[in-house]
């Protein structure tokens, strides 16, 4: 039994994801939250050292996906890897697209635009799954989970009134409240929000969170139909990734409004380290049966291409104007 490790990291959240290399079923997850965005690569790199000793995994059987900048993604494969102290670093577009088409998501779209809706903001990029070649890629700060957690805190404070918020303490506490009860209204009606509140916890529903929201939620839809249509080549889905794209009222919207086929795995939040891992298994199997002394080439795993063309997605561009 082998087992190759994928790690991810975010400007809040760093996860790790181990797989077994033969039949690629997950064997450990982990996830470190809250971070000082200036440590979150060495963050990352402290996960990648504690899962890979706990599941005795090589150092050459690891690939860490990290961010990259939108656009310098159109100047190579979504799907090229690096080594860099004796481990892969690949992007997370790469190692998303990798997840979506290993499992099937993908199936017979030729073009795709992933929305990565993160803590820090939201990036779509447009790429073919098959070969990784990104035709455009673009972000905004416009919406993401830190921009909504402070809205939400905003209104709770105005609404219910402060106790004690003075110290960087109390609004740290604030922050990792409301970031949960954000999470948990992706399955809940109602969740409940510890803070300096006068009158104690409160509790926040979910009609509510998206009365709070509307407004930036249809700017960022506005903002992705945008994308799509000024995208050099049709794109025939539409791929929802991050923390927030568990909003139910954003998937909603964009399926109701953008008028593509809208992807919406489950745990989204978790799928660019899960692809990590499966880009792990790719480069076990590729060095398996490299001959000796031949190189590496960093493209999309062979069993992707059988599947270019299949029909199911229109060729035509179908999206709301913008």
């Amino acid at each position: 039994m082998r087992t190759v490790l994928g790690v991810s990291v975010g400007s809040a959240t760093a996860r790790g994801v181990a797989v077994d290399a033969i039949d690629e079923s997950v064997r450990s997850a982990h996830i470190v939250h809250s971070f000082d965005p200036d440590d979150h690569l060495q963050v990352a790199i402290d996960l990648l050292d504690s899962m890979s000793r706990d599941q005795m995994v090589d150092r050459t059987d690891i690939v860490l996906a990290v961010p990259d900048d939108p656009g310098a993604r159109a100047r190579t494969s979504a799907y090229s890897t690096y080594e860099a102290d004796r481990l892969l670093v690949a992007s997370e577009l790469g190692a998303q697209l990798r997840y979506l088409w290993g499992t099937g998501q993908l199936e017979g779209a030729r073009t795709v635009a992933v929305c990565d809706v993160g803590a820090s903001g939201t990036t779509v990029s447009v790429a073919d799954p098959a070969s990784g070649t990104v035709f455009s890629s673009v972000r905004t700060t416009l919406f993401g989970g830190n921009s909504c957690d402070e809205q939400l805190a905003r209104y709770l404070l105005s609404t219910y009134g402060a106790d004690e918020l003075t110290s960087d303490h109390a609004r740290a506490e604030l922050a990792v409240s409301v970031r949960t009860a954000r999470e948990q209204l992706s399955r809940l009606r109602v969740a409940e929000v510890a803070g300096p509140f006068i009158g104690g916890p409160v509790r926040l529903w979910r009609n509510t969170f998206d009365d709070v929201l509307e407004r930036s939620i249809r700017s960022l839809e506005d903002w992705v139909a945008s994308v799509i249509v000024d995208a050099p080549c049709a794109v025939n889905a539409l791929v929802m990734v991050g923390g927030c794209a568990n909003i139910p009222t954003l998937r909603r919207l964009f399926r109701r409004d953008l008028l593509l086929p809208v992807v919406a795995p489950a745990n989204p939040e978790s799928l660019t380290a899960h692809g990590a891992a499966l880009m792990a298994v790719d480069a076990v199997a590729s060095r398996r049966h490299r001959p000796r002394g031949a190189t590496i080439a960093n493209v999309a795993p062979s069993q992707h291409a059988s599947m270019v063309g299949m029909v199911g997605y229109h060729d035509s561009p179908r999206h709301r104007s913008a």
